[in-house]
This record gives structure tokens, sequence and C-alpha cells, in this order.
């Protein structure tokens, strides 16, 4: 008796975990929805970024570099994502340049392996 009782309390915490968990997600996917409009910038699931253009019905019109748009599925978008800034050019006194090369003269050069006479 005791086994079935457990078997019962298992399976309905089982049960309301799992329509909590369904209606959690439901709500996230309404609420990214909504943040899905013109000019938001957004990734999709396979990994694209680019800014939303147009959003007609089901479908989403990105333009993932200046002048190349695409259009997918609306569900096709994962995050909102804020705008990438692209960095600054590096001057040169940072220090990845004030580390210095060998020149020609004083790089090591390649020994033969294999035979040694």
């Amino acid at each position: 008796m005791d086994d079935t009782l457990f078997f019962f309390m298992a399976l309905t915490l089982l049960g309301v975990w799992i329509f909590v968990s369904g209606r959690r997600r439901k709500k996230a996917a309404e609420e990214l929805r909504s943040q899905v409009v013109k000019g938001a910038f957004v990734m999709l699931t396979s990994g694209i970024y680019g800014s939303i253009v147009n959003v007609k019905d089901d479908r989403v019109e990105l333009e993932t570099a200046p002048g190349q748009k695409l259009t997918v599925a609306i569900g096709a978008v994962r995050s909102i994502e804020k705008k990438l800034v692209k960095p600054a050019a590096r001057k040169a006194s940072s220090p990845a340049s004030k580390t210095k090369t060998p020149d020609a003269k004083t790089r090591a050069k390649p020994t033969k392996s294999g035979s040694s006479k």
C-alpha cells in the first residue's frame, strides 16, 4: 500500500511540475514575441544577428549586413540583444604592439632531423 501511495504522489508532483514549467515557458515566449518589433536587434536560434526591418504575420525580415536581408519565421528569434559596438582601433601604444617580434636575421633556423652523421 505504501509503495502505491508513493508512486501516485510522485506522479502527481511530476504532473504539477510539467504544468508549471510549461506555463512559465509560454509566458516567456509571449514576452519575447511582444519585444519583436521593427528596429530591434535580435539573435536567431542559428546564431545569426540582425536588425528587424519588417514584421509580418509569422515572419520577420532581418538586415544582417547593409543591403543583406533574410526572411525567417518569428519563432526563430531566440533573444533580443543589445546593439553590438565595434571595438575601437588599437593604438600604437597598446601593450600588444610593444612586444617585439624577431626579424629575419635573429630568428632561429629550422634544424634538419633524421640523419645524424
